[in-house]
């Protein structure tokens, strides 16, 4: 009987490996979603007799076979016409790809919407979604592998 361990038998490739960031490629994703997204939530029209409002709003989705699932408000904006319309733009995405090294394509992905009628609206909510973003990173719950979309923010006037 023999003790010990087989010698270990490396193979020299010719070419270097290949290193891939998920992180850029995750963030690549969300950037691409984050403007289809944008195009969708440009076709928002409030009432004839209404104002876009002020708000900020978070829709979280999964995705599977290209097309959000399980659409839902995480944070209201304190409008729910605003909110419905938020959730509806996000239903309209389709043919996503899938989301970057995510065995089962069910990470969570959450949508920040801000709507201002002036830029002192839009700082201030952008400072808050900031704010909320912050807590959310430094969590060590499962909010944290959440991918955000940050589509452009749509001021009204």
């Amino acid at each position: 009987m023999l003790l010990g361990s087989a010698p270990t038998i490396a193979k020299q490739d010719k070419n270097p490996p290949i290193l891939v960031d998920a992180g850029n490629l995750t963030a690549q994703w969300a950037q691409d979603v984050s403007q289809d997204l944008d195009r969708e939530l440009m076709k928002i029209r409030p009432a004839p007799r209404e104002i876009l409002p002020n708000g900020l709003v978070q829709i979280r989705f999964e995705v599977a076979d290209g097309h959000p699932v399980n659409v839902r408000v995480h944070r209201q904006s304190g409008y729910r016409w605003l909110d419905r319309q938020a959730v509806r733009s996000v239903e309209r995405l389709n043919n996503m790809s899938d989301i970057p090294y995510t065995a089962d394509n069910t990470r969570t992905v959450q949508a920040n919407i801000i709507t201002a009628r002036d830029e002192d609206a839009f700082r201030d909510l952008h400072d808050e979604l900031i704010a909320v973003e912050e807590a959310r990173m430094a969590s060590s719950g499962p909010d944290r592998t959440v991918i955000a979309l940050n589509p452009g923010s749509r001021r009204a006037g």
